[in-house]
């Protein structure tokens, strides 16, 4: 799980951050995101934003995003993301960690090759 903290920029140096972090902690295997951007305010960078739904590597290991939001600024931004960035694989935005965890382990099939 991914947690933001309050007050997170993310700029594309931190978005690269992030994805050597999971690939650290996933070496050569594909995986699942929860995202927890609850009761947070921040933001994040178009150039992040594009990073996360379109990086190669990323996309071919990152199998499907759930991302959690509980206020209107951080749902604007997870909405742009979903709607206008794009991201190539499956994601969804959740109101809550249980109906993620549901849908995050119903997607547990994309992780066999």
């Amino acid at each position: 799980m991914i947690r933001l903290k309050n007050g997170a920029s993310v700029d594309l140096e931190e978005a690269i951050r992030i994805r050597n972090l999971a690939f650290a902690i996933f070496p050569d295997r594909k995986f699942l995101t929860l995202i927890d951007a609850s009761n947070v305010f921040g933001n994040a960078s178009p150039e992040a934003l594009r990073y996360f739904a379109k990086e190669k590597e990323l996309i071919n290991r990152r199998m499907a995003q759930a991302i959690i939001v509980n206020n209107l600024p951080i749902k604007i931004l997870a909405k742009f993301y979903l709607r206008v960035v794009k991201p190539v694989r499956e994601a969804k935005i959740f109101g809550n960690i249980e109906d993620a965890t549901v849908w995050l382990a119903e997607k547990k099939h994309l992780l066999e090759d």
